[in-house]
């Protein structure tokens, strides 16, 4: 998802209203004044405007932009590669006056891989933390969808996996959003013919693993036997770290990381984020050289 803001709003207002760019263009006038009231809403083929009283917003979910004008079936889990992201880009870009004067406001980003076990399981059994922080409680409950998202003022990381037997057990999807534009304006990257340059998403998909990283996913460890298993149970706790959330208790707690992650080292219980490390790591390779 793509979510860029026109500079001028007024001429972005006028473009939609006055021309056929959009087949469906939803706006609600008084009858007495005569005054648009707003938002005016607009949606077509994965593309949508939203024009609020001080705003023109245009949003574009790539993969959705892709399956309508390639008028393909797109699997689930499939991810698009750069050939087919440019041609997604480029049609968004025909619902823009002018990309060079747009600005990415927020943006969703990331693929989804095989796993060795049930995606759902391994979502509810072994991805616990990020950066030793729970994750937020039944923000976006779905019936077909187990998921577990890491909400901070930022962005948001989130881990999805589908509930139906339907060929899809053995797959996950992994999702960073950038609420904000910060992050993005340290990239270089502005307003979306940015994302048409693969020097430019290779930094994105860098920060994308840095964040990825700092989820905790610990392996089943039932062979974990003694004084060891009641630590790891203990480091387990979101309420144990919790604790240490007062500026006295941060070196306490970067000795007590330390002794977590010596742990998940000592009994290898890594070895399911390793092999979502590297079907990650392979998944953006098949997409820029595609």
């Amino acid at each position: 998802m793509i979510k860029s803001y026109h500079k001028t709003k007024s001429e972005y207002q006028s473009f939609i209203t006055s021309s056929n760019v959009f087949d469906n263009v939803k706006r609600v006038i008084d009858i007495k004044t005569g005054e648009i009231n707003y938002p005016i809403i607009a949606y077509q083929n994965g593309i949508s405007a939203l024009i609020d009283r001080y705003r023109a917003f245009v949003i574009g979910y790539q993969k959705n932009i892709y399956r309508h004008i390639s008028r393909r079936y797109i699997h689930q889990y499939k991810n698009l590669t750069f050939s087919e992201s440019l041609q997604a880009i480029k049609n968004l870009k025909s619902y823009m006056i002018d990309s060079d004067e747009t600005r990415i406001s927020k943006i969703s980003y990331g693929f989804s891989v095989p796993t060795k076990i049930a995606g759902k399981d391994l979502i509810k059994m072994n991805i616990l933390m990020h950066k030793l922080n729970y994750y937020n409680h039944n923000k976006k409950k779905k019936k077909n969808i187990e998921l577990k998202e890491f909400e901070y003022t930022n962005y948001t990381i989130g881990i999805y996996a589908s509930k139906k037997k339907l060929g899809l057990e053995n797959f996950l999807s992994i999702n960073l959003t950038l609420s904000k534009s910060l992050e993005l304006k340290k990239m270089g990257i502005l307003n979306v013919n940015d994302l048409e340059k693969k020097e430019k998403l290779k930094l994105l998909f860098d920060f994308f693993m840095l964040r990825f990283n700092e989820i905790i996913i610990v392996d089943n460890y039932e062979n974990v036997k003694g004084k060891d298993k009641l630590s790891l149970e203990k480091y387990l706790s979101n309420r144990y770290w919790e604790s240490f959330n007062t500026r006295n208790g941060r070196k306490a707690k970067y000795r007590e990381k330390t002794k977590f992650n010596a742990l998940i080292l000592k009994y290898n219980l890594n070895k399911e984020k390793l092999n979502l490390e590297s079907e990650l790591r392979k998944a953006f390779s098949v997409f820029i050289s595609n």
